[in-house]
């Protein structure tokens, strides 16, 4: 009996201390605070895509149900035909192809530059290494629109203005992609390159088929945040191009403002058309972009 008991008494005990106030007090906190967590969450999401909403229902709706104050958020009746009517109003096509060629040829050429860049600063030693990094890493606190004005003077020397050379070169190089780069190379073994300079393989071929290949997690991920960035510049763009073949879409948007009104339905329609293509790359992409940030972040 004595042995039964002592073997009980501490299961009992297990199940006491489970059930008891200062175990019930425990669980209540841990649901209150993933209940305060899920319920900012859930705000956050609402705050962020409530924009996003409105311009989706805006571009089906008539321009008087807009302007109309009284009206209801979800429209009377669908008016699908206004995207293809905010399409056949402005050159979109052109635009369209525009926007690709510079977003496309600016994206590619910062993930080159940028893993150049990144690979040299975590692989070699020369002198200046540091200096020259924080110069980089000044980049990305120096706002553009500080230095737009001899970019574009320097452009308009080159007779680049209007121009797909004007628009891409300048955005050919990007300080965030050089340091995501480097976090990530200086994580990667350092063997493998020792083991191929033994075989003979040249700088460039060490760096082409052995390191490369390594980093395409964080190149799927800045890849798209750069695409983004460019798919969305209206900035630059706005300053370099003048001539209605060489706009991009985001300068598109304006065709539909006159002086004395603007065909709201219209604009919200055609920024819907801007905005799929990146609404598109963002959802099926969004796994390699927080894969790649992780990736950098850690090393």
């Amino acid at each position: 009996m004595t042995s039964a008991t002592s073997a009980i008494a501490p299961q009992e005990l297990v199940k006491a201390s489970r059930n008891g106030p200062r175990a019930k007090r425990r669980r209540r906190s841990r649901l209150l605070s993933r209940t305060a967590v899920y319920a900012a969450i859930a705000v956050a999401v609402v705050v962020v895509a409530f924009p996003l909403i409105w311009m989706l229902l805006a571009a089906v709706k008539t321009n008087a149900q807009i302007l109309d104050l009284r009206a209801s958020l979800w429209p009377d009746q669908f008016h699908w035909g206004n995207i293809e009517q905010a399409w056949r109003s402005a050159p979109f096509g052109r635009w369209f192809l525009n926007t690709v060629i510079f977003a496309g040829a600016a994206t590619l050429g910062q993930i080159l530059t940028g893993m150049l860049a990144g690979y040299a600063f975590a692989m070699y030693d020369f002198p200046g290494k540091r200096v020259l990094f924080y110069v980089l890493l000044s980049g990305l606190m120096v706002p553009f629109a500080t230095v737009i004005v001899p970019v574009v003077q320097i452009l308009g020397d080159l007779h680049w203005l209007n121009t797909y050379q004007g628009l891409i070169v300048p955005n050919i190089a990007s300080a965030l992609g050089a340091f995501l780069f480097r976090q990530f190379f200086l994580g990667a073994p350092v063997e493998l390159g020792e083991a191929a300079h033994m075989d003979g393989a040249s700088e460039l071929r060490i760096f082409w088929n052995v390191y490369a290949p390594l980093g395409r997690p964080i190149i799927a991920a800045f890849g798209i945040i750069a695409f983004l960035q460019n798919w969305n510049n209206f900035l630059f763009p706005l300053i370099v191009v003048n001539t209605t073949s060489m706009e991009v879409l985001s300068q598109g948007l304006s065709v539909f403002q006159t002086q004395f009104s603007t065909n709201y339905n219209l604009m919200m329609a055609a920024a819907l058309i801007v905005v799929a293509p990146v609404l598109l790359v963002a959802v099926l992409a969004q796994r390699h972009i927080v894969e790649g940030i992780t990736l950098g972040a850690v090393q």
